[in-house]
């Protein structure tokens, strides 16, 4: 279909012609299929995780990183603006961490459980790492890793 416009009043060249789009039911009704897929897809999230601590009960931790480098980087880095003693404690891959920090400096975690058994689990290594008034300070998952 070649659609040209020129009005009466109209000064100068006439307008380029350009080519209209047809488009068929068919066609309307994939590229809407494709549209509704693509936008029902969520992002692609990294795996990765890592958990930093320091002898004072200090921490950092990462979730969701590509690579296990970056997830230690950013966790060494989040401990690092509280203590200059960090160390990584474990880098992980798709499962839930919890973490149980004491005044003292003693501290739990635990990763691959549950919500309720993976928090139970971590106040009691914190106990039994000596701590005193342990107290959960952190829960978090990596990649697709679900938290029941």
């Amino acid at each position: 279909m070649l659609v040209v416009e020129q009005g009466p009043d109209r000064k100068g060249p006439p307008p380029r012609p350009h080519r209209g789009i047809i488009m068929t039911l068919e066609s309307k009704l994939f590229a809407g299929a494709v549209i509704l897929l693509l936008s029902a897809v969520p992002a692609a999230a990294g795996v990765w995780g890592a958990l930093a601590t320091s002898p004072d009960a200090d921490y950092g931790w990462s979730k969701n990183y590509d690579t296990e480098e970056e997830a230690e980087e950013r966790a060494m880095r989040e401990c690092r603006k509280y203590s200059r003693q960090c160390a990584i404690k474990r880098t992980f891959r798709n499962v839930c961490v919890s973490v149980a920090a004491a005044s003292n400096g003693a501290m739990g975690w635990t990763w691959g459980y549950g919500r309720s058994e993976g928090n139970r689990r971590a106040m009691n290594e914190c106990r039994s790492n000596g701590g005193r008034n342990c107290r959960l300070v952190e829960r978090f998952c990596t990649g697709y890793a679900d938290d029941d």
